[in-house]
């Protein structure tokens, strides 16, 4: 892990990607070893409803071992509250170098989303955004109300530099249904970006704030 600044680079733009449709057509064989695909053997307990039950203290004692480039905070909001869900369950967790970097607003706008087919259009998200925000106070989701105020991140969102192209669909690790373009792909944290780009937007962001950036350093 590295404490560090950044400047925010304008990659190529993607071209139009695979629907995301097909994403639910897996190549089982390509997941077998990956995020580290989730092994099996480290994996939390969980609730009925599918929520995870064993704490992440707890969890992460017994497996950061296995994750030895992995820092803490990642750990916790990416794979132990994600385990089994991410759509990123293919990266090799020991390919990366996770770095803490200041971004700032305008960094948003060079994020790409899959929730937005990794488009690049940034209008849905922050519409998604505005509409989480207006049902700030009516929610049990408490993270809106939190960044309203503090115009930050209660955690910081993890963005993985792709602007080399060395993620390519159907080049392994990365199955042929997932449409990763070059650019910076949002891997965690996308109702946070969805919020962070509507407060960007009215100026409620804080001029920086602090990113996770996996960087490719096999």
């Amino acid at each position: 892990m590295k404490l560090t600044s950044a400047v925010c680079l304008t990659g190529d733009r993607p071209t139009r990607p695979i629907p995301l449709w097909l994403a639910f057509k897996h190549e089982v064989a390509r997941r077998e070893s990956r995020m580290d695909n989730y092994p099996v053997h480290l994996a939390p307990e969980f609730e009925e409803g599918g929520g995870v039950a064993t704490p992440f203290e707890e969890w992460w004692a017994r497996v950061r071992d296995a994750f030895p480039r992995v820092p803490e905070n990642v750990a916790r909001f990416w794979l132990h509250e994600h385990w089994s869900h991410s759509p990123f369950s293919y990266l090799p967790s020991a390919w990366y170098r996770f770095d803490l970097v200041d971004w700032t607003p305008e960094c948003l706008e060079s994020i790409l989303s899959g929730s937005s087919n990794f488009s690049g259009d940034q209008r849905v998200c922050r519409e998604r955004g505005q509409a989480i925000v207006r049902r700030l106070r009516n929610s049990p989701y408490k993270t809106p109300a939190y960044m309203f105020e503090h115009g930050d991140f209660p955690a910081p969102i993890i963005v993985l530099n792709n602007l080399d192209g060395h993620l390519q669909p159907g080049i392994d690790p990365v199955p042929t249904y997932h449409p990763i373009p070059k650019g910076y792909l949002l891997i965690e944290g996308h109702r946070r970006f969805d919020i962070a780009l509507y407060l960007a937007s009215i100026g409620k962001m804080r001029p920086e704030f602090k990113v996770w950036l996996m960087t490719y350093a096999p």
